[in-house]
């Protein structure tokens, strides 16, 4: 995608514009029809279609972890009860559900459109943990499928999309204070999130284990992921860039912002050089 940087501004001091008389159209209405419940919204917008399984699972909600208004999703930690033609859905453990429900966004006061949101993230993270198989149950949660829920309204059945993961038993990062933990375990615990993540957000970096020198890492939130070398999978001169052909180094994706949360977890020099571009092609690569 075309950098702002490189466009010449389109006002400039002394030019001289023509411009035309315009009549504006009727009043920009609301992006929801107010006179509508979240329920009707919703049922008028069902999820992105793909296709059905030909198994079921019945779960148990056992805990709840994230639920309520303006929340991305509703999470839970389930049960998994009974299934039928299900050979990948453990019933000897608890699992997380993610139920991608937009039913829960304030459609009074938030335009942003929540049924696009639902099917991205369902659909983005649905991808990261197919793609990212081989890191399952290492620095990502094991992957136990993509479900439908279906809410009975009346006649009516409401879809709601949901994914069934490993459900993770620890202390986000930001429960954690570095001040009490010595740097080189720090070191241990930011190294994969540095090699797997360009955006850090400390709530979504989970800690599980007694060891507090090798504890397992795990980032628990894919939603925002997207499939590529890049950022922007689908611009091809982001793709080629920083030798073509090779996985692009998680240093050299670090490059948009890093999050004030996180600096206290690694050196100064360290945080200064993952966060600035041209300091990063002044100085050579430090050590993680």
């Amino acid at each position: 995608m075309e950098s702002h940087d490189c466009k010449p501004s389109s006002y400039c001091l002394n030019d001289t514009l023509t411009i035309q008389s315009h009549n504006p159209p009727p009043q920009i209405p609301r992006k929801w029809d107010q006179s509508l419940s979240p329920t009707e919204l919703c049922l008028q917008n069902p999820p992105l279609s793909g296709s059905d399984g030909n198994s079921f699972v019945s779960i148990k909600l056992s805990e709840e972890l994230q639920i309520g208004l303006n929340k991305r999703s509703q999470i839970f930690v389930v049960k998994c009860v009974n299934s039928l033609n299900s050979s990948s859905t453990p019933t000897d453990q608890d699992l997380g559900a993610k139920i991608y429900d937009p039913f829960y966004h304030d459609f009074e006061f938030d335009d942003e459109d929540s049924f696009f949101r639902a099917d991205y993230e369902y659909t983005h993270e649905y991808a990261a943990y197919i793609h990212l198989s081989d890191l399952q149950g290492s620095v990502i949660p094991r992957f136990f499928g993509s479900c439908t829920l279906k809410i009975e309204i009346d006649k009516y059945f409401r879809l709601v999309r949901l994914i069934l993961v490993e459900n993770i038993d620890g202390l986000s990062m930001d429960r954690l204070n570095p001040e009490e933990i010595l740097m080189e375990e720090r070191q241990h615990i930011m190294k994969p999130i540095v090699d797997g993540e360009s955006s850090h957000y400390t709530r979504n970096v989970m800690v599980k284990g007694s060891d507090a020198k090798m504890p397992r890492i795990v980032i628990i939130d894919l939603g925002m992921s997207v499939t590529g070398r890049s950022r922007n999978p689908s611009d091809n001169r982001d793709e080629s860039r920083y030798f073509p052909g090779v996985a692009i180094s998680p240093l050299l994706r670090w490059n948009i912002y890093y999050r004030r949360h996180a600096f206290t977890w690694l050196k100064e020099k360290r945080t200064v050089w993952l966060n600035y571009d041209r300091m990063r092609e002044m100085k050579p690569p430090l050590p993680i």
